[in-house]
């Protein structure tokens, strides 16, 4: 953990100037402001002029300065990287017990990070939890080693010791959560903009939760523009932009900076639009900006405009004071520029909602050494001070037998204690080394990362498609390409279709447990995360609540997470015990999958496995595909033969061959033991679609259609049918059932009330008639690793 203390700088080094804060808490919990510093590079150091030696002489300059003239001992020292150089992604899991989350987080940061895990220094930390929370929120930050060691150098070579960096737009959103907490707490998302010499970084935080944007413009690019229509050297350029209001050529300054203007307004609002697409309900407040680039004259006035959005210069901090030795009017001048640095000495004081540290390890270590260095000086000191003492005692008892054979007893009862100890280490030793070894078998299912991109691959290849399906490639052509006109000339009851609404997935080492036992258990390890879901063919079928399209994203079990199995009715691939299998079940690992979804096909199950689909593929459906998932023709014949249908003959046309040999390349195969086939492949839950979303039926499954309006119906006198119909004698409303309904084609597809061509709904004995719609199902399947196989435990 990074250190905290009574007092605590923040350190900005920015491509213009360093500048640095230090501050500590006072009264009515209100930051003080103790000292500060803005020390200017001699030039800007993304100047194009500039080489990079000079560019860490400058950085250097500026560090020896600020050393020379400020003490930081006894501080905590914060200090930021950029965010166009940093990476920050947060994500939800689901609640589980604490000690399990690193793990889980270990696995989401390797599926986040675009670069490897190894190559980075990396921190995170949970940001939402509640006893009654369904997700847990946490923040994962990174920045590659290379980067964030070359920006710590300076500070190592002029003897900074570094407790914590933070990314500069953490650090911004630390100082808006603290000092304009009234502000951040409101319903409305609150905009900064810090515009920097090369980038500007665009910060949006939204009912305590924070986004960030890099934008690749900044004030060097103004003063580019002004170097290219002057023909100047770059020097000159910065010093006429920054003096353009009083310059009597200011209309030309002006005119050749405007494309700058508008090129940043256009990244500005580009992004505004892009976070309001996926935050719907989200309005925007107040913004701020701020940076040293936004005192040049008219750019605040012409961002306002250009937004249409009211925006505040950053000019003053409202929870922080001013000790008697800091010029007020100096600091306030600054202010625009500090909210950076302020943010990190904020962390310095434990003050941030953003703890996290992207310091190296090795660093972290060398400042905790140097920091013990004079305590393990004097402990060696004490040390050797009292076996001197002790020497000299032994030899005052030179010739006293009785105290020598106490001394003797001493150093036999220590001995003892010694080897105790050592048989201690020893058993501890052990048991890390079986840990270690559980570990490493773990292990091996993270680091085949392609593992579970070819499960969800094979279960994709297991959809409904044109080449299970050629009589129907012209329905998956029109629902690939979303011509919906095309896909309803065929009835909804015939086509051959599979819709998956979830995929949940759970590792474990034994597969000969029952469904409930592996999906319970705390032990379970995850093979799949959000990150991991493919892009999904729209022709096979597979769509997610949102409408048509590929699927963005599936829901995957992590460790511990259980997936609750609930009744329902429904049958079984190939009732019974399954052939093929041993007297007794071989331990195996692998994953339990619990697939989710439902079809439109009038014959449902039958559609979905076919009683008598035999060894022909053609004949196959989905479940069926699922249930020889991974097995070639000789096994899955073998297995038909060993149910006494040994009269079943291969097809030897070369799409089977085909076929056979892919699945024999698969690392996994379909698990099948010796007991009943519900133990192995368990599709007992499923019914029709319901529009009340019962607890049974699973999420996610089509869209409510809005609740159609009354209509009168004098003299029906029905009573309350099923919830659906309410009315009294003599009059009352005609209301179908609560509906769900295909968000493509906007067919209703869950169970509703008969009506006849006016619209009423149809009575049989005084009860109104029922028409079913498509069918829901949740299939629950083992997969096996190949080559996974040991005796179980008896």
């Amino acid at each position: 953990m990074a250190k905290t203390a009574g007092t605590a700088w923040g350190i900005d080094l920015g491509n213009s100037a360093l500048k640095a804060i230090k501050v500590t808490l006072g009264e009515d919990d209100k930051v003080e402001v103790l000292d500060y510093a803005v020390i200017e590079h001699e030039s800007i150091l993304t100047s194009p002029e500039i080489t990079p030696g000079q560019r860490t002489e400058l950085i250097e300059k500026a560090l020896e300065k600020f050393t020379e003239e400020h003490d930081l001992a006894g501080n905590a020292v914060v200090v930021g990287v950029p965010g166009h150089s940093s990476f920050a992604r947060f994500a939800k899991l689901p609640p589980v017990e604490k000690k399990r989350i690193p793990d889980m987080v270990r696995y989401e940061a390797q599926q986040q990070i675009p670069f490897d895990i190894n190559d980075v220094e990396w921190d995170w930390q949970v940001l939402s939890e509640s006893d009654d929370a369904q997700e847990i929120e946490i923040g994962i930050f990174a920045i590659k080693s290379d980067i964030v060691k070359r920006a710590l150098q300076p500070y190592s070579n002029s003897d900074i010791m570094i407790d914590t960096v933070q990314m500069g737009p953490m650090a911004l959103f630390n100082f808006l959560t603290f000092d304009k907490s009234e502000v951040s707490d409101s319903k409305d998302a609150i905009i900064l903009i810090d515009i920097g010499a090369e980038n500007t970084d665009l910060i949006i935080s939204n009912k305590g939760k924070v986004w960030q944007r890099s934008i690749k413009i900044g004030g060097n690019h103004f003063t580019a523009a002004v170097q290219k229509s002057f023909k100047l050297s770059f020097q000159k350029a910065e010093g006429i932009k920054r003096t353009a209001n009083t310059s009597k050529y200011a209309r030309q300054i002006f005119q050749a900076m405007r494309p700058v203007f508008s090129d940043l307004a256009a990244e500005i609002q580009r992004s505004l639009g892009f976070y309001s697409s996926g935050n719907r309900d989200t309005q925007f407040g107040e913004a701020y900006a701020m940076g040293n680039a936004i005192k040049l004259p008219g750019l605040l006035k012409f961002l306002q405009q250009s937004l249409s959005l009211p925006i505040k210069r950053m000019d003053n901090f409202d929870l922080a004071t001013t000790s008697s030795e800091v010029s007020v009017a100096e600091f306030s001048g600054h202010i625009p520029s500090m909210s950076t640095a302020y943010g990190l000495a904020l962390q310095g004081l434990d003050l941030g909602k953003m703890k996290g540290n992207l310091l190296p390890r090795e660093i972290i270590r060398q400042t905790q050494w140097k920091r013990k260095h004079k305590w393990f000086i004097a402990a060696c000191a004490c040390m050797a001070i009292a076996a001197i003492g002790g020497l000299v005692k032994a030899m005052s008892a030179k010739g006293d037998i009785n105290e020598a054979k106490f001394v003797i007893n001493q150093i036999s009862t220590s001995v003892s204690k010694v080897n105790q100890s050592a048989a201690v280490k020893s058993e501890a030793i052990n048991n890390v080394e079986e840990i270690k070894k559980t570990i490493d078998e773990h292990k091996q299912i993270y680091e085949d990362r392609s593992l579970v991109q070819k499960l969800y691959k094979s279960l994709v290849d297991s959809l409904p498609s044109e080449v299970h399906n050629p009589d129907q490639a012209n329905l998956y052509s029109a629902y690939n390409s979303g011509d919906r006109d095309a896909v309803m000339e065929m009835p909804r009851g015939d086509r051959k279709q599979v819709f998956i609404s979830g995929v949940h997935i759970v590792y474990t080492d034994d597969l000969t447990q029952d469904f409930d036992t592996i999906l319970s258990s705390g032990s379970a390890s995850a093979a799949g995360s959000p990150a991991a879901a493919v892009a999904v063919d729209r022709g096979r079928g597979m769509m997610d609540r949102g409408g048509v399209g590929a699927m963005r994203g599936v829901p995957v079990a992590r460790p511990g997470m259980p997936v609750v199995s609930r009744g329902g009715a429904g049958n079984a691939v190939g009732a019974g015990a399954a052939g093929g299998a041993a007297a007794a079940d071989t331990k195996k690992a692998g994953f339990v999958l619990v697939l989710e979804g439902s079809t439109p096909h009038k014959n449902n199950l039958q559609y979905l496995n076919p009683p008598t689909a035999g060894i022909d593929r053609s004949n196959w459906g989905f479940f069926t595909r699922l249930y020889y998932l991974g097995k070639t023709d000789e096994e899955i014949k073998k297995i038909l033969e060993e149910k006494n249908k040994s009269d079943i003959a291969i097809p030897s046309s070369e799409y089977q061959v085909a076929q056979s040999t892919e699945s024999a390349a698969l690392p996994f195969e379909s698990f099948i033991g010796s007991q009943e086939l519900k133990m192995y492949f368990d599709t007992d839950e499923g019914a029709q679609i319901s529009g009340n979303r019962n607890t049974n039926q699973p999420s996610g499954i089509g869209i409510v259609k809005p609740s159609d309006k009354p209509t009168a119906n004098a003299g029906l006198g029905m009573r309350d049918f099923r919830g659906g119909i309410g009315a009294g004698a003599g009059g009352g409303t005609n209301q179908q059932l609560p509906q769900l309904v295909d968000p493509f084609t906007q067919e209703v597809i869950s169970t509703e009330y008969k009506e006849d061509l006016n619209k009423e709904i149809v009575l049989e004995n005084g009860k109104p008639i029922t028409v079913d719609h498509d069918y829901w199902f949740r299939v629950k399947l083992k997969i096996a690793l190949k080559d996974s196989g040991e005796p179980a435990a008896n």
